[in-house]
C-alpha cells in the first residue's frame, strides 16, 4: 500500500542538526531500498517560496506562504510502498528529521475506502512511477508539487458534483499541455499520524502535523516553465474554487 511522508519542519535548522540530517538522510534512503519501500521523494523549496492559490467569484487570488499559518511547513515528501500503517510509521520514525520535526504519514485513498471513492484512478504500478519521475526534466521545464488543500468542511451535493465533474477535464487539459506527471488523492485527516522522536522514544499523534482546519487531501506533481505557470495551473483545479491550492517548487539538489 502507497503512503507519502510528509516531512516538516519548523524553520531553519542549527548547524548541527543541519549536519545531522544531511549525514543520515542517505542511510535512511538505502534502507528504503532495501526494503523495496522507496517509490519518489524530493525536498522543496523553502516555504518562504510557497504560494497558496484560491479562486473565488471567478478572481485567482495569490498569498505567499503555506497554506497553514504554523510555524510548521512541509519541507518535503517521500512516497512509500509498505505493507501496513504499522511499517509506514516505523520508516517515516527512521527519518532523521523525526528526531527534530515531525513527519506526517498519510495513506493514498483506494476506490471503495469509507472516505468515498477516490477522484482519481490508481494510476501505474510503483516501478513506473519511479521510473517516469525520476527522468531527467525536459530542458526549460521546472518541477512543482501541488497541494490540495481541504477545510474540512462538507461541499453541497451541488459543489461536490461540480467537483467531481470538473477535475477529469482538469486532468486532461494538464496532460495535454504537458505538464502532468503524477497526483493521487490521500485518505481522508482522521487517517493521518504524525511521528515524532524524542530522546529515542517515538512518539504517536493522531491527525495531521498542522492544528488547523485546513489538511492535505490530495497531491499533483507537475513540470512548468516557471512559478506563474504553476499557479494557473493551480488555479484551473476545481478544488481552488472552493478550498485551496499550495504550489510548492521541488528544490534543486535530490
Amino acid at each position: 500500500m502507497n503512503y507519502l511522508l510528509m516531512v516538516c519542519s519548523d524553520g531553519v535548522p542549527t548547524d548541527e542538526k543541519a549536519a545531522a540530517m544531511e549525514r543520515e538522510i542517505p542511510a535512511w534512503l538505502e534502507s528504503l531500498s532495501r526494503r523495496g519501500a522507496d517509490v519518489y521523494g524530493h525536498v522543496l523549496k523553502p516555504a518562504s517560496a510557497a504560494r497558496t492559490v484560491r479562486v473565488r467569484d471567478g478572481e485567482t487570488l495569490v498569498s505567499d506562504g503555506p497554506f497553514a499559518e504554523t510555524k510548521e511547513f512541509i519541507g518535503g515528501f517521500d512516497i512509500i510502498d509498505c505493507a501496513d500503517l504499522d511499517e509506514a510509521i516505523a520508516i517515516a520514525a527512521e527519518h532523521p528529521v523525526a528526531r527534530f520535526h515531525a513527519v506526517e504519514v498519510r495513506p493514498f485513498l483506494r476506490r471503495g475506502d469509507d472516505q468515498g471513492p477516490t477522484v482519481c484512478d490508481p494510476g501505474p504500478a510503483d516501478a513506473a512511477v519511479a521510473t517516469m519521475l525520476r527522468a531527467p526534466i525536459a530542458d526549460g521545464a521546472r518541477r512543482f508539487l501541488l497541494l490540495m488543500c481541504l477545510d474540512g468542511i462538507p461541499e453541497s451535493d451541488a459543489e461536490e458534483a461540480a467537483i467531481e465533474r470538473d477535475i477529469g477535464s482538469w486532468a486532461q487539459e494538464t496532460e495535454r499541455q504537458g505538464a502532468a506527471r503524477y497526483g493521487h488523492a490521500l485518505a481522508g485527516a482522521a487517517t493521518a499520524t504524525t511521528v515524532r522522536v524524542r530522546d529515542g522514544e517515538t512518539l504517536l499523534t493522531d491527525g495531521p502535523f498542522a492544528e488547523t482546519k485546513e489538511y492535505v487531501g490530495g497531491f499533483d506533481i507537475i513540470d512548468c516553465a516557471d512559478v506563474d505557470e504553476a499557479i494557473a495551473v493551480a488555479a484551473r483545479h476545481p478544488l481552488a474554487r472552493y478550498h485551496c491550492v499550495e504550489v510548492r517548487e521541488f528544490a534543486d539538489e535530490d
